[in-house]
């Protein structure tokens, strides 16, 4: 193991850090549920949005293991978090280890579309989503039971959602998935195309690891993308101080010019 790996790997949430990275987005939610119950529509959405976007940051911290806990632990939390996005946690964490291992290759779904026009970004971005789980089905069908079976789930929430409907009349529940949707269909765009689109030295990249040191974990996932590449075992989270403590990695591996 590297010098530099292995400083990275020492790279560790503190307890309350930590417990604050669990939290977060089930905070968030349930900031949601209440603007929401209270009609204050103004706030409710933005609420949604940044649970979501916090979902995605845990979650990708899950994949990772990054966030100290027992196997266990992070198993759960894996699956869980997805449900924020309405996704199947062990199905995203199958393209996206295949991501690191193979990424920008022919054979990394989840990097195609930084190969993409923008307008094919815009386009693709509903059915990109949907082919990753065909993907994740092929590269890992050993694990098809649990990918399944989280599918199953969302399927029950959305049906959760029209049910509440349907029988109270609340919209919280469709708001979210639509929220959640759009913002799924745009995930080609903010968590492949841009990420590796964008040189390390980019103004808007360097402003956002500004940004980032102040505490916006969706901006350092973007802001330090090639760091994380490099060092995926830093929490989100920590990758304003990894990228002050390791050296810079090269970006040509990961970045399409």
């Amino acid at each position: 193991m590297s010098t530099h790996i292995k400083k990275a790997k020492d790279l560790l949430l503190t307890p309350f850090r930590q417990i604050t990275e669990v939290l977060r987005p089930w905070v968030l939610l349930g900031s949601y549920i209440v603007f929401a119950q209270l009609h204050i529509w103004w706030l409710a959405i933005p609420a949604a949005t940044f649970t979501i976007l916090a979902g995605f940051v845990q979650m990708h911290d899950t994949i990772h293991n990054a966030l100290g806990l027992s196997k266990q632990a992070n198993e759960r939390l894996l699956t869980l978090s997805a449900l924020l996005l309405l996704k199947s946690g062990h199905s995203l964490k199958i393209t996206h280890l295949r991501h690191h291992g193979q990424c920008l290759s022919e054979d990394d779904p989840e990097g195609a579309p930084a190969m993409w026009t923008l307008k094919q970004v815009f386009l693709n971005g509903p059915y990109h989503i949907l082919s990753l789980r065909l993907a994740s089905l092929r590269i890992a069908p050993k694990t098809k039971r649990i990918q399944l079976t989280e599918t199953i789930i969302t399927v029950f929430i959305l049906l959760a959602f029209i049910a509440l409907y349907y029988f109270t009349g609340s919209i919280t529940g469709l708001v979210y998935w639509a929220i959640a949707f759009v913002l799924s269909s745009l995930m080609p765009l903010w968590a492949s195309y841009i990420p590796h689109r964008m040189a390390t030295r980019n103004p808007a990249r360097l402003a956002g690891a500004k940004l980032a040191r102040v505490w916006t974990p969706i901006i350092s996932s973007f802001a330090f993308h090639h760091l994380h590449h490099a060092y995926p075992s830093v929490p989100t989270a920590l990758l304003p101080l990894a990228a002050r403590e390791l050296p810079e990695p090269e970006e040509d591996d990961h970045h399409h010019h």
